[in-house]
């Protein structure tokens, strides 16, 4: 397997995911095939999914070589990343079975290349059927994350309101107590099922990690109903949640007791 990539913006992508899928895994497989590069993995406590999807056409180059699966350590891979520097080219391969190769390269810049240990992870890949939900919101992702940045500081869970008029999020707790309406000029998007009158509530720190994802896109999806988990979709094309064939997006399970 090898992977190519030099266009500024999607290194850029790429850097932004592997530099913070840690906050929501420990370890990960990545998928190699002649499709591209596919991961599926959920956290220790089993609230929440991260899905990421990247065909080959996205990359300069993508040589699947055998289908193959990588075991890695999200902790690890984030201390190589975190030694890219803006300009550089990235060069991911194999070349036995038991290691990991990325290379840095770039004008003016230093080559850098690392090795990590690849791991053995028992993980299913789990099938994830389409579906309609009561509420489809489009925000500024940078909006997003600002508001879920603050609330965050506010209480351990996040409410969320949807009618046919409006939005709203509160949290509230110890220190007290944060609500905001989303007005109709902050909503990219808005489809709401008729006479709608959603109140569900979800992991707030889930919902925080995955705003750090937010340079991905300008925009964020999110689409939520009241017997399904929240998903929360960045596209890595130029579209929306329906049609970009390239994505990470995450499902968050909605919280029924006081307990994470």
């Amino acid at each position: 397997m090898k992977i190519e990539l030099s266009s500024k913006s999607k290194v850029g992508q790429l850097v932004n995911i592997f530099r913070n899928i840690k906050t929501i895994v420990n370890d990960v497989n990545i998928n190699i095939s002649e499709e591209g590069l596919y991961i599926q993995s959920m956290d220790g406590s089993h609230v929440c999914l991260v899905e990421i999807k990247i065909g080959t056409d996205w990359f300069d180059s993508f040589d699947a070589g055998i289908p193959e699966v990588i075991g890695i350590n999200c902790e690890m891979l984030f201390k190589v990343i975190d030694c890219w520097k803006e300009g550089q080219k990235i060069t991911i391969y194999t070349k036995s079975g038991d290691k990991l190769f990325i290379d840095f390269e770039g004008e003016n810049t230093i080559t850098k290349k690392y090795s990590l240990p690849l791991m053995n992870i028992d993980a299913e890949v789990m099938d994830i059927p389409d579906a309609e939900y009561q509420v489809d919101i489009a925000l500024r992702s940078f909006d997003f994350k600002e508001i879920i940045g603050e609330m965050v500081l506010f209480n351990h869970e996040l409410h969320l309101m949807c009618t046919d008029e409006k939005i709203m999020l509160k949290a509230e707790g110890d220190v007290g107590e944060m609500i905001v309406e989303i007005k109709e000029d902050d909503i990219l998007e808005y489809c709401v099922e008729e006479d709608c009158d959603l109140s569900v509530n979800y992991g707030i720190r889930f919902i925080n990690a995955m705003c750090a994802f937010y340079k991905l896109n300008t925009d964020v999806y999110i689409h939520s109903s009241i017997d399904k988990p929240l998903k929360i979709h960045y596209s890595l094309d130029d579209s929306n949640s329906e049609e970009s064939k390239n994505y990470v997006r995450f499902f968050i399970a909605p919280k029924i007791n006081d307990d994470e």
